[in-house]
């Protein structure tokens, strides 16, 4: 860091101050939503395959997604362990066990704290980015991405979003370092740092274009050109690195094979949504009008006066939008943070070269002239944000709904819902658990260990619960993989109507407006018909505005069928 730069920040602490108060506020408060029920249809997946491990085997079994997220929770549910425990002196590891089936929300809590913290963390090599291009750079840049919705909403989730946003912005540092300074090392762990990003999700895969943008640029910023063996050493450490990150790929690829098509059938259902991925690009700080438009100016003023940086940033954010573009499922703004630190750096070259002109002419005023774009940066997204964040400190009525059902129904009552997601959090009964050890031995799935520590240590109660079966499609998942998690559930497939579910001799139907989307409630027609006409509404609950959220929760009890 250089010593003006250190002197521009010194001299500006009370913006970084803001930035940093509003970046940690916006990324860690809410973090304990829903729990101890889990109301993200993804963490799951991750958590519970970390879990896993302690089984005796890195191998995840399913390559749904690649495994270095998986494997960072599984070294920090390590450290909870070894701190619970009391090293193993306290507590057994079966006991950990148990502890993971009752109170899921330690694990939880502890793997979205790693994500928020890693999403905090990444704006560290975004602001050495912005000090590198100079002046007030960083600050514009990183008060972009302190606030950005996209970035808040992964921080609060288990997921490997962050951990794929924090090792990008090192990459994109580490490539501006080799246009900079043409050392080889740099390229380097570039290209690594890139695979160990798609080590956490396979949509970074176009991110390898950093490094090739990288080595262009040099030929463009000169005055030596950059040899060809820097690029390709750069290139081969990205799969070096992904491969380290995700071993069982190699290991076992077959079954690699197997879950990359189930994962392409899903992500090509529907149609592609170009305009939606560039939408997203856009707003990845907020409203289009204020991240996006700062965006197009920024690389305009590149293209025209720092031609090397132009190939650098735009290059790869071309690539990863093409890509996402050709796949329906690419919609998901998530899947660009990758290329967020060069969105942010192109909007922070605008707001810079702004704020020079302004330094120019109100140099006697200019603090309240800083103050005031401060403001046009930070508060567009930050209101985004906060609409999303505020409501996470609210009851929610499927937790609401949850304890009515303990509180008013017997134990055993067969109970049909959606997904656990979308759903009140219910306690399963001893005998159904234990039946669910059988299904799951007969089925070698891995959730029967889940079942067997359920068992050992069930306090009694509960409820026989049953989820409805429904299309791949409409729950935005891989047939294989829909297949997969029903093999380790009761499920039941209600689409002909109620016949089905007074054939399981379920008395209870809880019905929840997230269960589905319009595709799959139209699909559920006749069974929701049958709701109407054959069922009596026990309870409703709703969100009540600035009170609760939540779906739309009613429960019905099923009348006898009329012979």
């Amino acid at each position: 860091m250089r010593r003006s730069n250190l002197s521009e920040l010194a001299s500006t602490a009370w913006p970084w101050l803001l930035i940093l108060a509003a970046a940690a506020a916006l990324r860690f408060i809410g973090i304990g939503y829903g729990l101890p029920a889990v109301f993200n249809a993804d963490e799951p997946h991750h958590v519970n395959v970390a879990v896993s491990f302690g089984s005796g085997t890195l191998d995840p079994g399913i390559f749904k997604y690649p495994t270095l997220w998986m494997y960072c929770l599984f070294a920090a549910f390590g450290a909870l362990f070894a701190g619970w425990s009391g090293l193993g002196l306290l507590h057994s590891v079966r006991e950990f066990g148990a502890l993971f089936v009752w109170h899921p929300e330690v694990f939880y809590l502890t793997a979205r704290l790693l994500a928020a913290a890693l999403s905090l963390a990444g704006l560290y090599p975004l602001i050495r980015c912005g000090l590198a291009l100079g002046r007030t750079n960083a600050l514009w840049a990183a008060g972009l991405l302190a606030v950005s919705p996209t970035l808040i909403v992964s921080a609060h989730g288990a997921k490997p979003d962050s951990l794929m946003f924090f090792l990008a912005a090192w990459a994109w540092w580490l490539a501006l370092r080799y246009v900079q300074e043409g050392r080889r090392r740099h390229l380097v762990l570039c290209g690594a740092a890139v695979g160990f990003c798609v080590a956490t999700q396979y949509v970074a895969a176009p991110l390898a274009l950093l490094v090739l943008s990288a080595w262009l640029a040099r030929r463009l910023a000169g005055p030596e050109r950059p040899r060809s063996a820097d690029v390709l050493l750069g290139l081969g450490a990205v799969p070096a690195a992904f491969f380290i990150g995700s071993p069982f790929i190699l290991l076992d690829w077959s079954s690699f094979l197997r879950d990359i098509r189930d994962v392409h059938a899903m992500a090509s259902v529907g149609t592609p949504a170009p305009w939606t991925v560039g939408r997203n690009v856009l707003e990845f700080s907020g409203p289009w009008w204020a991240g996006g438009t700062l965006i197009l100016a920024g690389a305009g003023l590149l293209a025209a006066a720092a031609r090397p940086l132009a190939v650098l940033f735009l290059i790869p954010l071309a690539g990863q939008i093409a890509f996402l573009a050709a796949f329906p499922d690419g919609a998901w703004s998530r899947f660009l943070l990758g290329v967020f630190p060069a969105a942010a750096l192109l909007a922070a070259a605008a707001v810079e070269h702004a704020a020079a002109r302004a330094r120019g002419a109100a140099r006697p005023a200019f603090g309240w002239v800083l103050a005031a774009l401060l403001a046009a940066v930070l508060l567009p997204g930050a209101r985004q944000s906060w609409a999303v964040v505020a409501p996470l400190r609210r009851p929610d009525t499927r937790n609401i709904a949850a304890a009515w059902i303990a509180a008013n129904l017997t134990p055993g009552t067969r109970i049909l819902t959606f997904n656990e997601h979308a759903s009140p959090p219910l306690r399963l009964s001893l005998d159904q658990v234990r039946r669910l050890i059988e299904q799951t031995r007969e089925a070698g799935h891995p959730r029967r260990r889940y079942y067997e520590l359920m068992a050992e240590s069930h306090p009694g109660g509960g409820f026989e619960v049953f989820r409805i079966l429904q299309d791949p499609a409409v729950l935005s998942a891989g047939p294989r993989h829909v297949a997969w998690s029903a093999a380790g559930r009761s499920v039941l497939d209600v689409s002909g109507g109620l016949q089905a579910v007074r054939g399981a001799g379920i008395a209870l139907v809880v019905f929840t407006s997230y269960g589905s989307n319009e595709e799959g409630f139209r699909a559920l027609r006749p069974f929701l018909d049958g709701l109407e006409t054959q069922a009596s509404l026990l309870r409703e609950f709703a969100p009540e505005p600035g009170a609760t959220v939540g779906p739309v929760i009613r429960i019905y009890r099923i009348r006898e069928s009329k012979r």
